[in-house]
């Protein structure tokens, strides 16, 4: 029941993808939250951007950004037990060297990405708005599932006014209906999460492009 409520309230919403792809476009107010992100190098060696950093991977070290890109810390990597016994200046000289060493692997991979910072703009407006859009198609979604609830729930006032009881029917469809709509809300929730994220992820290859390539836009 709950997923043929879905589908009818989706096929509804359907024809406004056109409508919403224009309203989504380079005119969204970019998203205000405080949050830090981290930048890691992954079990193939590829530089990350995200949330948070998993557990398999924080012994590797990582940096902590905020929204603008900026590193606010940087986190080293674990020291082997040889390392513990010896921590010297050889050895933290060699964690400079690692550090480096991603840090050059992460700007060549950049600087091969992208021509210019307008590049990166661009690419970030256009993931943050995929994202709305389908933000805006979830709370179209909201919207007629509110719909359908509200009518269930006059239906069975109705009933409850005449004095007659609401049929089971009706009590179930309202605790489906319900459900959905949390479950709808979740997803909005996740969603917007996912753009923060995808917006900082690309403002600290901006800083850091424009770093490399001072003047170039």
């Amino acid at each position: 029941m709950k997923s043929a409520l879905l589908r009818r309230a989706s096929r509804r919403l359907r024809s406004a993808l056109s409508v919403l792809l224009l309203l989504s476009g380079p005119g969204i107010d970019a998203v205000q939250a405080e949050e830090l992100f981290y930048k890691y190098d992954n079990a193939e060696g590829v530089t990350v951007i995200d949330d948070h950093v998993p557990p398999q991977f924080t012994h590797k070290g990582y940096l902590v950004l905020n929204r603008a890109g900026r590193v606010v810390e940087v986190v080293p990597r674990a020291l082997t037990e040889s390392e513990r016994r010896t921590n010297g200046p050889a050895v933290q000289a060699r964690l400079r060297a690692e550090e480096a060493e991603r840090q050059k692997r992460y700007d060549e991979a950049l600087l091969a990405r992208y021509s210019s910072v307008a590049d990166i703009e661009d690419l970030k407006r256009r993931r943050a708005n995929e994202i709305q859009v389908r933000i805006n198609l979830q709370k179209g979604t909201i919207a007629g599932l509110k719909g359908q609830l509200e009518k269930e729930q006059a239906d069975a006032a109705e009933l409850e006014m005449s004095g007659e009881d609401a049929p089971a029917t009706i009590d179930a469809r309202i605790e489906e209906l319900r459900a959905a709509i949390a479950d709808e809300e979740a997803r909005v929730v996740r969603l917007e999460h996912d753009k923060s994220t995808v917006e900082a992820r690309y403002q600290f290859e901006i800083e850091r492009f424009r770093t490399l390539r001072p003047g170039n836009r």
